[in-house]
């Protein structure tokens, strides 16, 4: 696809405020003197009092707010002549055939159906530092307060093979995750993050249930997919609330390390989605939407209007600069799981995923520096792609004056990354296909 956005940008006024205020709330360290902090609070010190030893500092961490209603965002600046539309009884719903989407609720989280881009995930909440490095800051005035910070489930989780299968398979859905996520919320709530089998069972829903493919039934039709899509994307900042409170409370635990493999489906998913919109004519391809519910249709095409325009006020205009955006997010979310994971649990998995998204960016060097630091781990999920990317790696030698990698081990490593996609496309199938489903139904 060629370039994304218009060429005018449509409402810059008000990015720049959100602009000004996140750059006003980004003052993350602050270092004063005992004097100087005393000063700053206080105009009535002591003119004559003696300054403390200069090896004597006081050092602050003040964390960025986050939004107080949708935790682990950073605030959302909303612009009051947005998202004006009124809807009555007949028109917050859409039925198409069979399927009936929820168009109130995109309506109400219009501004955060894509949070990664707007207003961006405020990734201090996230407990991405290892212990060592975590210190108290200072309370945020913006976040609610959590009485439960801190306390851990004492009851290990205990399950057969078959009832953690049951559990996830309970959770399985096309199109509503959130309100069947809720009994594996209230598992997590209530047994140990470490210890039983809490981990295992997030890992199998994350891997089972998650980035399920989505391809249109008809080239000139498209609201079923994409208000499915949107309607999954209006759920997301549900995810990430939880995420973000359990990786705070329960930092560098193995279920936290799950769930943070979990957020970055959750960005891979919003990629996806937005790319959906972008690429989507609603003139021509949502003709469903618009001749049975107008004001839904209008929803859309502002929807649209309104991200492309942003996008272009960030300076992104093409689908790879978009998908370059989205990387940069996933690559802070797991250099955090390699850094914070218990033991390395896991951390060769997230090795193996900064390494595949810097090869597939062509930069190899960083690529392969990520995969450098892979350890055999047995239980990993991409045991077998990453096995061969080592083996791979140590059989090479390298060629040139640059010591770049030969030929035969870079079509090697194409290979491997290749496969590891049609092995998730085959799972994904059979996935579909336990519930009755292709990738083109909904």
């Amino acid at each position: 696809m060629g370039a994304l956005m218009p060429a005018a940008f449509g409402r810059p006024a008000s990015f720049g405020v959100s602009a000004a205020i996140h750059l006003l709330i980004g003052l993350s360290l602050t270092s004063l003197s005992p004097a100087d902090f005393a000063s700053f609070f206080s105009s009535s010190a002591a003119a004559g009092s003696s300054a403390p030893p200069p090896h004597q500092t006081l050092t602050t961490f003040i964390v960025t707010p986050e939004d107080t209603t949708f935790h682990g965002l950073n605030p959302v600046v909303r612009d009051p002549d947005e998202w004006k539309l009124e809807l009555d009884d007949q028109t917050s719903t859409l039925s198409l055939g069979s399927f009936k989407f929820d168009v109130a609720k995109v309506l109400a989280r219009a501004d955060v159906l894509f949070p990664f881009v707007t207003p961006g995930l405020a990734l201090e909440h996230f407990a991405l530092k290892p212990p060592g490095e975590m210190h108290e800051s200072l309370d945020d005035p913006f976040a609610a307060s959590n009485g439960r910070r801190g306390r851990r489930g004492t009851t290990r989780l205990e399950l057969t093979d078959d009832a953690l299968q049951k559990i996830v398979d309970q959770s399985w859905s096309r199109r509503d995750r959130w309100s069947l996520f809720a009994p594996l919320i209230a598992l997590a709530d209530a047994h140990d993050p470490n210890d039983g089998q809490l981990p295992d069972l997030l890992h199998a829903y994350v891997e089972q249930n998650w980035l399920q493919p989505y391809v249109d039934a008809s080239l000139n039709l498209r609201d079923t997919r994409l208000w499915t899509e949107i309607e999954l994307a209006a759920d997301h900042v549900n995810f990430i609330g939880f995420i973000r409170r359990y990786t705070s409370e329960h930092p560098s635990t193995k279920a936290a390390t799950e769930l943070l493999f979990l957020l970055d489906k959750i960005v891979q998913a919003s990629r996806d989605t937005l790319t959906t919109l972008l690429d989507t004519q609603p003139e021509t391809q949502l003709r469903w939407t618009r001749d049975l519910n107008p004001p839904a249709y209008t929803l859309m095409v502002d929807l649209r209007r309104y991200y492309r325009d942003y996008l272009q006020h960030k300076g992104l205009t093409s689908l790879d600069a978009v998908r370059a955006f989205y990387d940069s997010v996933r690559l802070s979310i797991l250099s955090g799981i390699v850094r914070t994971s218990p033991n390395g649990y896991r951390a060769s998995d997230a090795r193996f995923l900064i390494g595949s998204i810097y090869w597939k960016a062509y930069q190899h060097d960083a690529a392969v520096r990520a995969w450098r630091e892979m350890t055999i781990d047995r239980t990993d999920s991409y045991l077998v792609s990453y096995s061969a990317i080592l083996i791979a790696l140590r059989t090479a030698v390298p060629s040139g004056a640059n010591g770049a990698l030969p030929a035969a081990t870079r079509r090697t490593i194409d290979g491997v990354l290749d496969g590891e996609r049609s092995r998730w496309l085959s799972s994904s199938y059979d996935r579909l296909h336990q519930f009755g489903y292709r990738f083109d139904t909904f």
